[in-house]
């Protein structure tokens, strides 16, 4: 079973921090703490139409929230909003697996944002020089979806997996679970629009020291590498589908 979740801190009215990374949040904290910086003021403010993450909860009044947000910054709102964003951190960090890269040290061009039940990557337009180095062609499947690498060690393997294929190569998003979403198996998702990688990526990662599971074993066992477990890739019609395998179960989706 996942691990119990922590508390999530509690929205204050007249305050949205909409999809910040955790640097972002960083940032936006320590302009906070300036009583002289007014820059957090527009990035805490909600915006003038219903925010859809928001919009459909139950009793959401977003007039209210407009009201509840002063029309030029204030000490009190500013304080609220310090308050909130330093939870917001705190929860943040208590969710994340210890293990991987502190919030400065995540690479250049790719984003970081941990939330309840996964911590999500995205890259940036700061990469630009990637380019795809097998053609369509090597595709089985031209569909949107996933590959899927499954670890019973610790997440920190996953996420250098996201840090070398996001600098080397075009993929734009990934994720793997927070603590309290993590199963027997850490897995990550790494998102693409087709599986022209898919023995490539096997080919790399793939560390197990056996072939329980009936997957072909890519390369020899090495024992003082992690275990990587690579499960090729999952169309998203697949994952609509509920099509998956025992061990993709396992690890949590």
């Amino acid at each position: 079973m996942p691990t119990p979740q922590p508390e999530w801190p509690t929205r204050p009215q007249g305050i949205y921090l909409g999809k910040l990374s955790d640097s972002d949040l960083i940032q936006l904290r320590e302009a906070l703490v300036d009583e002289q910086k007014t820059e957090w003021f527009p990035v805490v403010q909600p915006p003038e139409q219903p925010p859809p993450d928001l919009a459909p909860i139950p009793d959401y009044d977003h007039e209210a929230e407009l009201a509840a947000a002063p029309d030029s910054p204030t000490a009190t709102y500013r304080e609220r909003a310090l308050d909130y964003v330093e939870d917001i951190i705190a929860t943040r960090d208590q969710v994340r697996p210890n293990k991987l890269q502190p919030v400065d040290d995540v690479p250049q061009g790719i984003e970081r944002r941990t939330t309840r039940h996964w911590v999500w990557y995205r890259t940036t337009e700061e990469i630009t020089d990637r380019s795809h180095d097998r053609p369509q062609s090597a595709a089985h499947v031209t569909e949107h979806g996933k590959y899927l690498f499954f670890t019973p060690g610790d997440s920190d393997i996953l996420e250098a997996i996201v840090f070398e294929e996001f600098q080397e190569r075009p993929f734009k998003s990934a994720k793997l679970p927070a603590i309290p979403n993590r199963r027997e198996d850490a897995v990550l998702c790494l998102y693409a629009d087709d599986d022209r990688y898919r023995g490539m990526l096997r080919e790399r990662y793939q560390n197990e020291p056996d072939n329980d599971d009936g997957y072909e074993l890519a390369s020899p066992y090495e024992p003082g590498k992690p275990v990587v477990r690579p499960r090729g890739f999952k169309s998203d019609s697949a994952t609509r589908n509920n099509e998956y395998s025992d061990q993709y179960r396992n690890g949590g989706e």
